[in-house]
Parts: structure tokens; sequence; C-alpha cells
């Protein structure tokens, strides 16, 4: 997750489609990216190099991530998760 989200929103829900088992010797990869809007361009590869997604600008007060969680030597998916996020309440 971008660290600009995790400063500024709270996570308001999120869906994870489990897929299969991962063994506790199994080495996984986590990627996020940003799910696109109707309005917005679709994005087609993930930014940074942890997997992070860059939050755009007109999705800034209520952005939604997909996520993917997969086995590094295969690439199996274990699990799919979404996440939409709101702007914290003032304090």
């Amino acid at each position: 997750m971008p660290q600009e989200t995790i400063d500024t929103h709270e996570l308001a829900s999120i869906t994870l489609d489990y897929r299969r088992e991962c063994l506790q010797d199994d080495v996984v990869d986590s990627l996020t990216s940003i799910e696109p809007t109707d309005s917005a361009e679709t994005v087609s590869e993930l930014n940074g190099t942890n997997g992070s997604a860059v939050a755009r600008k007109d999705d800034a007060d209520c952005p939604m991530f997909l996520h993917l969680l997969r086995v590094s030597c295969d690439g199996q998916e274990i699990n799919r998760g979404r996440t939409e996020w709101r702007k914290k309440p003032a304090r």
C-alpha cells in the first residue's frame, strides 16, 4: 500500500477470495495495484520496487486497490483481495 494512503485514509471495506493454501516454508509475493475507475485509464503495471501501487490524485478521496498474494517460485495465486479506503475523520 502507498504510505500516503495509509497515513491519510482508513480501511472502509475489504473483500478476500482465497484460492489455495500456502505452506510454512513458501516464499510469497504480495502485490498491490490501484483499481481503475470508470473515468481512469487501466493501471497495467505495478510501481515501486516492492509491488506497491502509487495513488493517483483523482482517486485521493476514496481509493480502491486490488491485492494479490502468490507463491514466488511458481506464481500460483494464494489470495486475491479488494480494499476500499476513506479519508480519516478530522480530529
